[in-house]
């Protein structure tokens, strides 16, 4: 299915737009809760400024000619000026790395989140680790491609004579869908210690299960992506549609757990509150900096805890008749002292 550059850009327009509120509001709702400024925080407002660059390059781009459309496209009017083609494929390169930066930053930012939550697990530790060069190696290798599969570069522009397929730019599409299913892939596996979770709750183990839902689901609009891109002879309208709907899921699939984990921890506060004065209290902006998660690891997904031992100079621990458990060291009530000295007044006797 051929799209109109007009349908492009109102999806374009639409994505990007949904995009930059879910991380507009991202970011709001950390300085209101006044968490410390992380890795995360800066992913974020990176990805609000590639976002808001891509928007930019597609309301040019998209209204001027590209080489590829004018060769394989019979519905692309004429050109009679070279310097328009030559400005719309430089804008399309510099479009297709901005979208490769703004799907990379949305997977660095899902790794910040889940290296905070599972961060007790050794083998996980090492596959974040491993992802993130992952990520950094893939990137460059999209932004190699984009500028170099058409050598020398002024073949993106170029129609007499032919310059060939690679103005389609089918090798660099391969390589950054493939390496966005792989990277997801990854990130899927490092969730896999939620689904160990013991005793959660009915709205934690939905989450829990939406969240690898919306991991399957990026991978299945890059693979119509792929499909469609092929279907069309790499038409520039189809790969800007369906980049924006991808954009937009990875935002949301990314950025969603954080902010449902933050909302969710200021319901539990507010109520924890309400219940303990007997009131309702207006939501108040947190005093100081705030980092809760919302989802916790257990014994079950984290090595067990270190028992400590005793030491010549550590005191025996205090039992008492009514506690079996000797940690903490308890010390007696009141109550238990005076049932206690009947039996040693007995004995003394």
């Amino acid at each position: 299915m051929a799209y109109d550059p007009d349908q492009a850009q109102i999806v374009g327009y639409v994505c990007g737009t949904f995009s930059l509120i879910i991380l507009v509001a991202r970011l709001g709702i950390s300085r209101w809760r006044r968490e410390s400024i992380d890795l995360g925080f800066f992913l974020v407002s990176l990805s609000i400024l590639t976002i808001t660059g891509r928007l930019v390059m597609n309301e040019f781009y998209l209204k001027l000619p590209t080489a590829n459309d004018v060769l394989h496209n019979p519905d692309t009017p004429d050109v009679t000026s070279n310097e328009a083609l030559k400005v719309g494929g430089i804008l399309v390169l510099l479009a297709r790395v901005l979208l490769t930066a703004a799907l990379w930053l949305q997977i660095g930012i899902l790794l910040v989140f889940y290296a905070r939550i599972t961060s007790n697990i050794f083998w996980v530790r090492r596959l974040i680790w491993v992802t993130w060069i992952f990520v950094g190696a893939t990137f460059v290798a999209v932004v190699l491609a984009t500028f170099l599969e058409c050598q020398p570069i002024d073949l993106y522009w170029q129609i007499e004579p032919n310059p060939g397929q690679c103005v389609r730019a089918y090798l660099q599409l391969l390589i950054q869908a493939i390496a966005n299913i792989i990277a997801d892939i990854m990130l899927l596996v490092i969730a896999y210690p939620l689904m160990r979770l013991s005793k959660r709750s009915l709205s934690q183990t939905i989450s829990i299960y939406t969240l690898f839902a919306l991991g399957t689901f990026c991978m299945v609009i890059t693979i119509i992506r792929i499909v469609l891109v092929f279907s069309e002879n790499s038409s520039q309208t189809t790969r800007s549609l369906w980049a924006s709907v991808q954009m937009l899921v990875a935002c949301f699939v990314a950025n969603a757990p954080t902010i449902y984990g933050s909302l969710r921890v200021v319901q539990r506060k507010r109520s924890e509150q309400r219940s303990a004065r007997g009131y309702a209290e207006p939501m108040r902006r947190p005093s100081r900096p705030e980092r809760e998660s919302w989802i916790k690891m257990t014994e079950q997904a984290a090595p067990p805890p270190q028992i400590p031992v005793d030491s010549p100079t550590t005191p025996p621990p205090i039992l008492s008749p009514h506690h079996d458990n000797p940690y903490p060291a308890t010390r007696l009530s009141t109550a238990s002292s005076t049932e206690d000295k009947p039996h040693s007044v007995k004995k003394a006797v």
